[in-house]
């Protein structure tokens, strides 16, 4: 073709100018992020495509703007929105191998403000500042760089356009798909910036008419009692637990003392064979509230505190995290709270023991679920110093000196979750009580490397130190001799593989609730316990077929 040619001229016009040219490197950088998760050959080409398509229309709309001031301003404007989802990108990847999406979004609406700065104090720190920095300005000077270097290379101009009419005809399929399957974020691109966030927000808005629903299908349960003594039932849910931290499962630290004498005088079954569905408290608490596996009509919807509060039980959350309309999520939403309980504390008490003041002396029968900070980064913040015993010291030289710092922070948070749980379970010894403790998720301590946290357990050598998680009931004596074969069931199933998810299963069982929502199948205490049933964990993640990197050794 001729360079006078019309198609080459409106080929370069389009596609070889700088506006354009500086918006595609601009777009393939930053969207290079997702990488980190779809990082096959061809989600990396489609990157390529749709990076091409996005630079494409944002350079025809900076070139609608005739005054040349203008136009620069929408062009900073769109590399300064690409620039910032990047960086949150890389703060994501950096600590927890995630990528901002659908997904991630959730979380941080459940994010309360304690937990974010714990997060800032333990993660934003200089090295991770300053090579944050360092990529930005190489982003950036990549960008003019390249730039300068292609424009007006008419090979460069139609591969450009090649990729632009592919990344158009990869979003009108995704459009169709969306719309004919409804499949939700993985119809969605989600290796361009801005419909990753974009589908993000508008899931935000369906998370809000979730809610909505789910207020209208609590209002409609219906249960009641076997009997007319039943049980005081607490339930106290762990924060980053990790069993392999805890001498109840075998670690050579005395991190758990005083639960270890109870489960030596036979009142405390420490079950082995737990897991939970996910490495995100938020997951996990909805899976553990909702009766799903049920085969009723919106049993996935119905949470089981509303269950127990409609059945005649008082019910009560005490929490260190989470707070009625401090958040955006069905654990915090006004609505849903009235449905489920008939008190819950206000806001943050500081460390865990502050909460069992707080605990209402109902009358009989009663449901207590109390959701500690128990073992949440920053580890340090999470005991009081009389409870500093294990120290740096006392770990292998192998590991450096900061690393042996955090695991004893780690330990002595553990110690201290020990004397709460333990102060709890005396508070109840006169009653006609059942106590269950269990961790949200597990915590990897660098027992792997030089990470340590949750979130990202799909990407490690192995799930178990984030999937894994401690389990445990404790029953009185009066409960004992009221309901001997429930206790007898409980020791029995000490070894049963259970996913937390199936939870409220056991406990209307345990509690004696009569609901259509109890499904025998999923109450690890019942005959009909399904044991080969599926534990699906991270999404998809069959637990009892998954097998660790066969390469993998812990560290200590």
């Amino acid at each position: 073709m001729s360079s006078k040619s019309p198609i080459v001229n409106f080929v370069s016009k389009v596609w070889g100018n700088r506006i354009f040219l500086t918006l595609l490197v601009f777009n393939i950088l930053c969207n290079s992020t997702a990488i980190a998760v779809y990082h096959d050959a061809w989600s990396i080409f489609m990157i390529l495509c749709i990076s091409a398509l996005a630079a494409t229309i944002e350079s025809l709309i900076c070139r609608m703007f005739g005054n040349k001031t203008l136009r620069k301003c929408v062009l900073g404007i769109f590399l300064f929105l690409h620039l910032w989802i990047a960086i949150v990108d890389i703060f994501l990847i950096v600590n927890f191998n995630l990528i901002f999406t659908h997904d991630s979004i959730g979380i941080m609406a459940e994010t309360t403000a304690e937990e974010i700065r714990s997060f800032f104090a333990t993660y934003l720190t200089i090295p991770n500042i300053l090579m944050l920095l360092g990529v930005i300005l190489f982003v950036i000077g990549a960008a003019i760089w390249i730039a300068r270097k292609l424009v007006g290379n008419k090979v460069m101009a139609f591969i450009s356009m090649i990729l632009a009419v592919l990344g158009a005809s990869i979003y009108l399929f995704m459009i169709y798909n969306h719309t004919a399957n409804g499949e939700g974020g993985a119809s969605v691109s989600q290796l361009h910036s801005f419909t990753r966030t974009g589908y993000a927000f508008m899931s935000a808005k369906s998370t809000y008419q979730n809610i909505q629903h789910m207020r209208e299908v609590n209002r409609g349960v219906n249960a009641s009692l076997k009997q007319e003594d039943a049980p005081t039932v607490i339930v106290i849910i762990g924060e980053s637990f990790s069993r392999y931290h805890s001498s109840l499962y075998g670690y050579s630290k005395p991190t758990n003392p005083l639960l270890a004498t109870r489960a030596n005088d036979s009142t405390l079954v420490v079950f082995d064979n737990v897991v939970s569905g996910s490495d995100h408290t938020g997951v996990v608490l909805k899976n553990v509230f909702r009766t799903i596996g049920s085969s009723e009509p919106n049993a996935n919807e119905v949470l089981f505190p509303a269950v127990f509060k409609k059945a005649g039980y008082k019910t009560a959350l005490l929490d260190n995290q989470y707070f009625v309309n401090k958040g955006f999520s069905w654990i915090t939403d006004g609505g849903l709270s009235d449905l489920m309980f008939d008190y819950r504390n206000p806001e943050t008490v500081g460390h865990d023991i502050n909460l069992i003041p707080l605990i209402p002396d109902f009358a009989d029968p009663q449901m207590i679920l109390l959701h500690l900070f128990g073992q949440h980064f920053t580890y340090d913040t999470r005991y009081p110093q009389d409870f500093k015993h294990f120290k740096a010291t006392d770990y292998s030289n192998d590991l450096n000196e900061e690393e042996r710092e955090v695991i004893a922070h780690y330990d002595n948070a553990t110690l201290y979750n020990d004397f709460i749980v333990d102060s709890i379970i005396k508070k109840y010894e006169d009653k006609n009580c059942l106590v269950i403790y269990f961790s949200d998720h597990g915590e990897e301590i660098y027992e792997i490397d030089d990470f340590m946290g949750h979130g990202n357990a799909a990407q490690r050598p192995t799930i178990d130190y984030q999937i894994k998680v401690p389990f445990m009931i404790w029953t009185s004596n009066s409960f004992q001799a009221k309901y001997p074969d429930i206790v007898a069931r409980i020791k029995a199933s000490k070894h049963k593989p259970i996913i937390t998810d199936d939870f409220p299963h056991f406990l209307f069982d345990a509690a004696g609730i009569e609901t259509k929502y109890f499904c025998p199948e999923l109450s690890f205490i019942n005959d009909k316990y399904q044991t080969s049933k599926p534990r699906i964990v991270l999404g998809d993640i069959d637990y009892d077929k998954y097998r660790p990197d066969p390469g993998f050794k812990p560290r200590y």
